[in-house]
């Protein structure tokens, strides 16, 4: 079983609290794919997959300010992006993080892992596997406009969502037969986009990496059972604001359980094939399409 671990920024955190339920109902991966925040969240699985991982990984999820990410201070910006002509926040932030709180290297890994980036040099998605993590997860996680292509030899990477946002074709190449991805996506319209451009923008890039997600589930659907599990948490629409962690881990969190408990169970005990929308517990658990 491979887990494909897709991003969305400050919305990874969502990925925290399905995994939490997962381990909880004794359902581990083989393997893991990860793609821009969810490289973050991948390799930490990979190093051991179990509870004690997850609650470390929600610490450190729970550590993370916007100010760390994401000075705004209208000096340092426009000094960042006079300098970088690209961005207004540096790459390498994300390296640091990285490099603190994961192995080093992906040969240090208990599981196969693979990373999703965009190679900008040579316009196309590139898979790391081996080599340097901090590097890796770098390039994966750097939003284009955001963040500073972050930079590995003579080559230039940015967000791995730009080429792929959740990583299916990578989990049917580690031959993998049930995969479970988890998107955090989200355009519930319960909560409309705030009307200011910024808020526009980020809930057009949110329909849109659904819709991707949606694509690639019905292209590798006839080669693996799929699992498709989608928190769809109600929060905003930008993935740069890191205020409510804890609130998106422990809804994802009890969301999941609540699927899991109510019926999201194959009598074999693996969670059932299909687009799995779960919605908050006041209402009907989840919202399934059958694969």
């Amino acid at each position: 079983m491979v887990f494909v671990l897709g991003g969305g920024g400050s919305r990874g955190a969502c990925t925290v609290g399905v995994l939490r339920a997962l381990l909880e109902a004794g359902i581990k991966p083989d393997a893991v794919v990860g793609c821009s925040s969810g490289a973050f969240n991948a390799v930490a699985l990979a190093s051991k997959p179990d509870l004690e991982t997850i609650n470390q990984l929600a610490s450190v999820w729970r550590s993370i300010r916007n100010r760390d990410l994401f000075n705004r201070n209208p000096l340092r910006m426009a000094v960042r992006y006079v300098r970088s002509h690209n961005s207004f926040f540096d790459s390498r932030y994300l390296r640091r993080l990285a490099a603190t709180n994961l192995p080093g290297t992906f040969e240090q890994l208990v599981l196969p892992c693979a990373v999703i980036a965009t190679n900008l040099t040579r316009a196309r998605k590139e898979i790391f596997t081996t080599g340097s993590v901090p590097d890796a997860v770098a390039a994966s996680s750097a939003i284009p406009g955001v963040f500073s292509p972050y930079r590995i030899g003579d080559e230039e990477f940015v967000d791995g969502a730009v080429a792929e946002n959740v990583g299916l074709a990578e989990a049917i190449q580690l031959g993998a037969t049930h995969v479970i991805a988890i998107d955090n996506s989200t355009s519930n319209p319960r909560r409309p986009p705030s009307n200011n451009l910024a808020g526009v923008l980020a809930q057009s890039i949110q329909i849109m990496l659904a819709q991707r997600t949606i694509e690639e589930y019905q292209r590798f659907a006839t080669q693996a059972r799929i699992s498709l599990l989608v928190p769809n948490v109600e929060f905003g629409t930008e993935g740069t604001d890191f205020s409510q962690v804890e609130r998106l881990i422990e809804e994802s969190y009890l969301r999941t359980r609540a699927f899991l408990a109510g019926g999201g169970l194959t009598a074999a005990g693996e969670v059932a094939p299909g687009i799995h929308v779960m919605l908050p517990q006041r209402r009907s658990t989840v919202v399934s399409l059958a694969q």
